[in-house]
């Protein structure tokens, strides 16, 4: 009976965190035509179009298998690191809206610095961060919003799929689809909006590595095996 019970507390919560998740979505497309005064525009619509059926994919696969995963992602927990309270929001308001909204000006004020050849570089590598967005929801069952050791849900080191690459699959897929963004929308706003994204994921993968070094049994030995953070062969 428990077990069921729990099943429906998941499957309610991953509906509910998807549900936020396209909320989100939808608020950063409407910043972005109300920041450009028009809809008739070929990056904005390919981007936006692209994020859209990106995201319906992504959650009918998450929904369909990692039902308990996005219903923990849609909780408030309150052994998040304090660091994490600050990097995250400011990533949310960023990623999910600022970037959009600085998009939008730019294609009204015509603040474009490059080409169209960069904008379909940009495609390709939007979905390819995908993959790495997604992947490691699907591998890894303790894939949370937030940083924090998950001592209610028996956490453990994951050192398959993407993880055999990298220790931090998901932090690199946002780290490609900013630079994605960047090529595609084509504006130096954008680029700056791109950059601050970068570094705040740079530094949430140091701190959260050092975390799970020190508090998480076995990471420590799987990061000398899986040597690098966020970039094969770099860090």
């Amino acid at each position: 009976m428990k077990q069921i019970q729990d099943e429906n507390n998941n499957k309610k919560g991953a509906i509910k965190y998807v549900f936020i998740l396209f909320l989100q979505r939808i608020i950063g497309i409407g910043l972005f035509f109300a920041a450009a005064g028009r809809i008739h525009d070929i990056r904005g619509i390919v981007n936006i179009s692209l994020y859209l059926i990106v995201s319906i994919i992504a959650c009918v696969i998450m929904l369909s298998g990692r039902q308990e995963t996005l219903n923990e992602r849609g909780k408030k927990q309150e052994n998040t690191k304090t660091w994490d309270k600050i990097l995250l929001p400011l990533y949310v308001l960023l990623g999910y809206f600022g970037i959009y909204f600085v998009a939008g000006l730019g294609n009204r004020l015509h603040w474009d610095v490059l080409t169209i050849e960069y904008f379909y570089v940009g495609i390709g590598l939007y979905l390819f961060s995908c993959v790495f967005m997604v992947w490691p929801v699907i591998e890894n069952k303790h894939f949370e919003a937030t940083s924090r050791i998950q001592g209610n849900r028996e956490q453990t080191v994951i050192k398959t799929g993407p993880y055999k690459i990298i220790r931090h699959p998901g932090y690199a897929g946002i780290v490609l689809w900013a630079i994605a963004s960047f090529l595609m929308f084509g504006t130096f706003p954008v680029c700056i909006i791109s950059f601050i994204i970068i570094v705040i994921i740079w530094i949430r993968t140091y701190l959260e590595d050092r975390m799970l070094k020190n508090e998480l049994a076995g990471y420590l030995e799987y990061s000398q095996i899986v040597k690098y953070r966020l970039l094969p062969f770099i860090w």
